[in-house]
């Protein structure tokens, strides 16, 4: 793979099996390779698919590379084995535990420490994952000198008070329905050097699908709060904003959202940069507005 190499991202959802299979085998006469990105792999079940994708995956084409990507646990077991084990990876998600223990880490590494509330704030306010969190706790433990203890407060105001824009400020925005407030925040976000429409839409899909999660608790007959706390909506703020949201979005409504995510995440990717606005104006427009996925009505993207 090289110059001249052709690049390709479908989606299970989208791009069912004979279609990627006839990509990777038919060659071109004006590339030297093909780079193929097949995403929800975990979708292909039926078996005339699965007996198929696990052939090709034992012989694949000369001067291709097919990349099976899932977002569950694995894939078919037929197609699993076709694939060479050296050819695997998995990358694993860190528990809340886990999350914790890394906060307390590195902050001790700084030469501070957390109380509690403070770590469960952090992870509240923060991107979920490792890298948004090293850059919001180093900010933090600039403000602080050595054998400190930062706080709950500490992380109010240093974090949340000055916090730019960002994906969970927008879904704060959108459940509670002021549309306007919302398209305003997007703009923000989207003019901001590091705004990414494909980031942005991650985060605001974990936020939904966390929604969905806290409906699941509440039906099993769990008061609010105590369903809430084990997905880490805690603090007074963030509690208020849970309890608009599932009041906006119920969850039948909550799930339509989720899949019409995936749907705008794939529609991103395939657009580009050029409609990537119009493609968030309308997930928010759906989201606020009619509650439930509403038609693209975007060009298609050229191949």
């Amino acid at each position: 793979m090289g110059r001249g190499t052709q690049y390709h991202r479908l989606y299970a959802h989208e791009a069912d099996v004979p279609g990627l299979l006839s990509l990777l085998l038919n060659g071109s006469l004006f590339a030297s390779g093909k780079f193929v990105l097949y995403m929800g792999a975990e979708e292909v079940k039926a078996k005339a698919d699965v007996l198929a994708l696990a052939s090709y995956s034992r012989k694949p084409a000369d001067r291709t590379v097919l990349v099976l990507a899932s977002g569950g646990y694995g894939v078919d077991k037929a197609i699993e084995d076709a694939v060479p084990k050296d050819a695997r990876k998995i990358f694993w998600e860190l528990s809340p535990a886990e999350m914790e223990r890394w906060v307390r880490d590195f902050f001790v590494g700084q030469g501070l420490s957390a109380a509690p509330e403070a770590v469960e704030a952090l992870l509240e306010l923060v991107e979920n994952n490792t890298e948004a969190l090293k850059r919001e706790c180093a900010r933090l433990a600039m403000f602080f000198p050595a054998g400190s203890l930062v706080g709950e407060d500490d992380v109010e105001r240093y974090i949340s008070h000055n916090r730019a824009e960002d994906a969970f400020s927008l879904f704060d925005r959108m459940a509670a329905g002021d549309f306007e407030q919302a398209l305003e925040t997007l703009e923000a976000i989207l003019a901001d050097r590091d705004g990414n429409g494909v980031g942005l839409l991650a985060g605001l899909l974990w936020s939904f699908r966390r929604l969905s999660n806290l409906h699941e608790a509440l039906a099993d007959g769990k008061p609010y709060e105590q369903a809430a706390r084990p997905l880490r909506i805690t603090s007074r703020k963030l509690l208020a904003v849970y309890d608009a949201a599932r009041r906006r979005w119920p969850p039948d409504a909550c799930e339509a959202l989720v899949a019409f995510g995936v749907e705008t995440d794939a529609q991103l990717r395939s657009l580009g940069a050029v409609h990537e606005r119009a493609v968030l104006e309308l997930f928010v427009h759906a989201c606020m507005n009619r509650r439930g996925p509403v038609p693209f009505g975007l060009p298609k993207p050229a191949y």
